[in-house]
């Protein structure tokens, strides 16, 4: 089968040129090189004696034994080398005869990512056929990429299909005078070429400024060859070692593997990158979050299992335990919800028409209708719907239903909210509005023990009754860790977002037309005890050596929680690594069980702060999460990132990593 081009016969895509490349003058055939100045048809002039017209090929020998590797790693040329079969299917750039690693793999990579070669086109390279006249004119043809308009006819009585692959490649060759044709008028592009040969032309071709040795360079190619110098070349820039007997056989049909690694050689004297890295790396991973503390599907897992949410709870933060308590049992919480240029907040009454009312100074603005907040030189400007303005530093926001104003059951919403732009429903407690750096900072402040947890939707409503307890007091933990002290940047406790815990307010209250929100708030309500005004008396929390013990939490693991002090940097008693089999059990329905994740080469370079990526390893700490990994670059030049930092950086779901591969 023929060499193939790309999309069915046609040239491949520009290529990135070098710049000799891009001084190629159609007219004078000239080619400005970083360090030599040629002028094919002088140059090519000396390449009369290999024109190959009437170079019969002799029959292919069965490889001989290989010899020991050459220094600088030079290639044995041993057309049975790398050419087994691999197991994994062929990619673009990788082919079932050229497995990673072989001999030829980084040659024939480096000639797909080139566009000077597609494959045989059924999966395979042919690393050990016999190269073709045809496929080395293809081959060179592809690498100088010239600018060329081939003729309407070759000459050639079997070169004349304008639409072949070989087509454009072969008429160039011949113009070039590269190759001839054989004396009864044919070219035969199916005639396979030789190892001599092939140098050769290769030779002239980079026109190296270069002396060859007086002595024979192998002992089948004599000082008087006239493959001589160009053999002794190849071997001075470690192109080629010959064969395993010491001899280099410049009579033997040249193996497309073979053509490969020469072809790549010589292009990296003429100036071409020649580096051979992959497109793309796939990760395999498991589980997903941060991995300290509980894992909310490994709770789940538990829940179904029967164990109860202090059970639960205890498992993953032991020494630290659930305890009633009534700290903060009714304090509030400030939450971040928006900060924004403008916005407009407009109230909906779930019984009955609700309202909203603005406190600005002494004044107190009620209204049915939206109101409009915008900053404006450092404070906030509001105006209601009957154009009545107002501007204060801050305002306050309070609609019925609420503690703050009976009434009508109400909610207001809060556009481009929630930490991902989507609209924000709330239905209890305040919103108050400041300018903190040039923008609107819009905060709603509600009862932390019960309203702002109805709001958290951290896991599904539809899970077991334990599992949701158990969330709702990690919840709280939380809560209560960051009740002490306000972040300057936001005026706030947390964040509405996973950065703190997802806090969706009214939709998660309301999930289900209520049956699932419903759910969700008997598993709070199951974890406080009110007084007779209703109002929160005692709270489950999380507790260790009397404090409030911070309850991180994430989705899932990938089989062992992780250490604080392995994520960041400092221990804590009652987040340690523990055995986590739950997460990745049947009985959690875990959609991050197993994952994979593809990042491209200008993703890893990225990562880790190199020109290029060649490959990469890693090692993993006590938790089985990555612990360092490691990049190589083409150059040798390497990058080591701790696995949470590779987590970070690539977007990946957790740490946890089971292979990293290229391709």
């Amino acid at each position: 089968m023929g060499e193939r081009m790309m999309g069915g016969g046609r040239r491949p895509p520009p290529r990135r040129r070098t710049p000799w490349r891009d001084c190629m003058n159609p007219t004078r055939h000239t080619i400005h090189r970083n360090r030599v100045l040629v002028t094919l048809p002088a140059v090519l002039s000396l390449l009369s004696s290999v024109a190959l017209g009437g170079v019969m090929a002799p029959a292919t020998a069965a490889p001989p034994a290989a010899e020991q590797a050459g220094p600088q790693g030079a290639v044995l040329e041993d057309p049975g080398a790398g050419a087994a079969a691999a197991a994994a299917a062929a990619t673009s750039d990788t082919f079932s005869d050229v497995p990673p690693g072989s001999t030829y793999f980084e040659p024939v990579t480096w000639m797909v990512r080139s566009g000077i070669t597609t494959g045989r086109g059924d999966g395979t390279f042919g690393v050990a056929d016999e190269l073709t006249r045809a496929e080395a004119s293809a081959f060179l043809y592809r690498l100088i990429d010239p600018d060329f308009t081939p003729p309407d006819s070759t000459g050639f009585p079997d070169v004349t299909d304008t639409r072949s692959w070989s087509y454009a490649p072969i008429a160039w060759m011949v113009e070039e005078q590269i190759v001839s044709g054989y004396a009864d008028g044919t070219f035969k592009p199916s005639r396979s070429i030789t190892r001599g040969e092939l140098a050769k032309i290769l030779f002239g071709v980079a026109d190296p400024d270069y002396e060859a040795p007086s002595e024979e360079s192998f002992p089948d190619v004599s000082p008087q060859s006239a493959y001589h110098p160009a053999i002794s070349w190849l071997k001075s820039i470690n192109a080629s070692y010959g064969y395993r007997d010491g001899t280099f056989r410049p009579s033997r049909p040249i193996a497309r593997g073979e053509a490969a690694q020469l072809l790549r050689t010589v292009a990296g004297e003429l100036g071409f990158d020649i580096s051979v890295v992959p497109a793309s790396f796939t990760v395999t991973g498991s589980g997903s979050g941060h991995g300290v503390g509980m894992s909310q599907f490994g709770a789940r897992a538990l829940a179904a299992g029967g164990k109860s949410a202090a059970q639960i709870l205890d498992y993953y933060y032991s020494p630290a335990k659930a305890t009633w308590s009534t700290s903060r049992a009714a304090d509030e919480i400030k939450v971040h919800v928006l900060s924004a240029e403008a916005t407009t907040i407009t109230p909906t009454g779930i019984e009955g028409q609700g309202q909203v009312r603005v406190r600005a100074g002494a004044d107190l603005l009620a209204t049915a209708g939206p109101v409009r907040l915008a900053e404006d030189r450092g404070a906030v400007v509001v105006t209601m719907p009957d154009g009545t303005r107002r501007r204060q530093a801050s305002l306050v926001l309070e609609w019925t239903g609420t503690r703050s104003w009976a009434g009508p059951a109400t909610t207001v919403r809060v556009p481009g909210a929630d930490g991902a732009g989507a609209p924000l429903d709330l239905r209890h407690g305040r919103l108050v509005v400041t300018v903190v750096g040039g923008r609107l900072n819009v905060v709603t402040e509600l009862r932390m023990a019960d309203e702002y947890l109805y709001g958290l939707a951290e896991v599904p409503s539809s899970w077991p009754q334990a599992a949701l307890q158990a969330q709702a007091v990690a919840g709280r933990a939380y809560a209560m860790a960051n009740m002490g002290s306000l972040k300057a940047e936001c005026g706030c406790h947390v964040w509405d977002e996973v950065r703190s815990q997802k806090f969706t307010g009214w939709a998660k209250e309301s999930e289900g037309d209520g049956r699932w929100g419903d759910r969700w708030k008997a598993a709070v309500d199951s974890t406080l005890s009110r007084n007779g005004s209703g109002v929160p008396a005692s709270t489950l929390g999380l507790w260790y050596n009397g404090s409030v013990a911070d309850a991180t939490y994430y989705s899932s693991s990938g089989g062992h929680t992780r250490w604080a002090e392995d994520v960041w940097g400092s221990p804590v008693p009652w987040l340690t690594g523990r055995p986590d089999p739950y997460s990745v059990s049947d009985a959690a329905y875990n959609p991050n069980r197993v994952w994979t994740a593809t990042l491209s080469q200008a993703t890893m370079a990225r990562v880790f702060g190199l020109p290029n990526v060649r490959s990469v390893t890693f090692t993993v700490d006590r938790s089985e999460a990555a612990r360092y990994v490691t990049a190589t670059a083409s150059d040798g030049t390497t990058s080591r990132i701790t696995g949470n930092q590779f987590r970070s950086r690539a977007g990946l779901k957790s740490a946890w990593i089971s292979s990293l591969r290229s391709g």
